[in-house]
């Protein structure tokens, strides 16, 4: 138990700082014209890239990225990734593995063909 406590604490603080610098980057990023939040709940183990604003004259919210972790084992789900971002790669470098990472949406057959976890 204390392992899986140790794992989602971990991931949680990777999960936080990682999205919060996404955030931040676009948020800088030249000719921005869109807020860009990072949305962070620590109780329910849930993290989002959200984009926020006025295009023309249509209002948009688009979630980028939404991250869980899983209660029972800890691992990390993709349930949404709206851009061209190697999510695994990016997550890598805060040390990841894929082997704790659950591609949510898509089918449990084929998660572990990529080397993912499959729940």
């Amino acid at each position: 138990m204390d392992q899986l406590k140790s794992k989602i604490k971990k991931h949680q603080k990777v999960l936080s700082e990682y999205v919060r610098k996404m955030a931040q980057e676009r948020n800088e990023a030249l000719g921005n014209q869109m807020t860009y939040q990072a949305i962070i709940d620590l109780v329910g183990n849930h993290f989002q890239l959200v984009r926020i604003g006025w295009h023309e004259h249509r209002y948009l919210y688009t979630v980028l990225i939404h991250f869980d972790i899983n209660s029972e084992t800890g691992n990390i789900w993709v349930q949404q990734n709206n851009t061209e971002i190697l999510l695994d790669e990016d997550l890598k470098e805060y040390g990841i593995p894929k082997s704790s990472i659950v591609i949510g949406f898509r089918p449990e057959g084929i998660r572990s063909y990529a080397g993912f976890a499959v729940a």
